[in-house]
């Protein structure tokens, strides 16, 4: 019985690492845009709710017949089970519960007439947690939401899969509609009994709202890295229609992203990056010299990193350039590093006399 339940959650597990890692850089920005911060509470409680869900859902839909032991079908109803409370009827026919006799306790929790009800009111008790406590909705929108989530289970049993299969493999069961919204219920009243041990939503975005004041690495690295892309895209299909590789088109994308950047900080004084994270640039002085001097220093650095893993990919430089290359990009990084772990500017903001600062409220 154990492996019934099992076997769906490991399968939850395995996409949901697959969703998390194609939707985590996308959340992460939409944070940064929203907040100006990452919640380490709301991640977890977000992505917890995903893996909720795909749990949810694989323990409806798991495990798949085969098509070829399904029996033709005869009539829908077959498959519905519309009686109310059936459920209580079946454990009291079946049960090996006695009151009066302590030891039928343990054998009657492990009958099916009890888990199969019981789980399918546990099976919702964490979505009217969530609703609750996160999504804050009222009791009345939880029951509601619960039970549309239960219909949508259901539906999806009594449909096959919606086509997938040529007739339904589990039953439609109006007690299932009836336990789950109860499950939703008791989350619902759960939450409101153990938020003291939780942060508050509110408590969770007034946090996000001041960490947003101070500009972190995490930040830095998200904005310059959804620049990067943006960039990197247009260079490989402008590299693809002009037929150039190589050192070429090496040079054509760090070209690219030098203009990018002046250009967009000259005219909006942010790039798509700096926007989606709500950061922008404070300088001391003539403005778009401090600009230009800015990403020049910048892309040479990063264009002699990526120079540096091309020639030892390609091999075409000789031994002492290579050297002199390494020696260059690991005073780059050491810098780098030297500068984050004291908490100071990054070598081309000191250069450029400019320096990021949050841009909450200003976008």
């Amino acid at each position: 019985m154990a492996n019934v339940y099992l076997i769906p959650i490991r399968i939850a597990l395995i996409t949901f690492l697959g969703v998390a890692w194609i939707c985590t850089i996308p959340y992460m920005l939409m944070q940064y845009k929203k907040y100006g911060a990452i919640s380490i509470y709301r991640v977890v409680i977000v992505f917890s709710f995903a893996f909720y869900v795909l749990c949810a859902y694989y323990l409806v839909i798991l495990p798949l017949p085969n098509p070829e032991t399904l029996k033709p079908l005869v009539s829908i109803f077959n498959h519905m089970q519309l009686i109310p409370f059936k459920f209580v009827y079946q454990f009291a026919a079946y049960t090996k519960l006695h009151l009066t006799d302590i030891h039928t306790y343990l054998p009657a929790l492990k009958q099916s007439v009890f888990i199969q009800p019981f789980f399918n009111l546990l099976l919702t008790v964490p979505f009217g947690f969530y609703l609750g406590y996160y999504f804050k909705k009222s009791i009345k929108e939880t029951v509601l939401y619960t039970f549309l989530l239960s219909v949508f289970f259901e539906i999806t049993q009594l449909t096959a899969l919606y086509g997938v299969y040529p007739r339904p493999y589990r039953l439609f069961d109006v007690d299932d509609l009836m336990l789950n919204t109860l499950g939703g219920l008791v989350g619902f009243e759960v939450y409101k009994h153990i938020l003291f041990f939780l942060p508050s939503r509110e408590k969770i975005d007034k946090s996000a709202m001041k960490k947003s004041e101070s500009v972190g690495v995490v930040r830095r690295l998200f904005a310059f890295g959804a620049d990067f892309y943006i960039v990197s895209f247009v260079s490989s299909i402008i590299a693809r229609f002009a037929r150039i590789s190589g050192l070429p088109a090496l040079l054509l994308f760090h070209l690219l992203l030098f203009l990018y950047c002046v250009l967009l900080q000259i005219a909006f004084k942010q790039t798509i990056g700096q926007k989606l994270t709500r950061l922008k640039l404070r300088i001391e002085g003539g403005e778009y010299k401090a600009i230009f001097v800015r990403n020049t220093v910048l892309i040479l650095a990063l264009f002699s990193l990526n120079l540096l893993n091309f020639i030892i990919k390609t091999a075409e430089m000789n031994l002492p350039y290579i050297i002199a290359l390494q020696i260059i990009v690991t005073l780059i990084l050491f810098d780098a590093l030297m500068s984050l772990r004291k908490g100071k500017r990054l070598f081309h903001d000191r250069i450029s006399k400019t320096e990021y600062i949050s841009a909450r409220g200003n976008s």
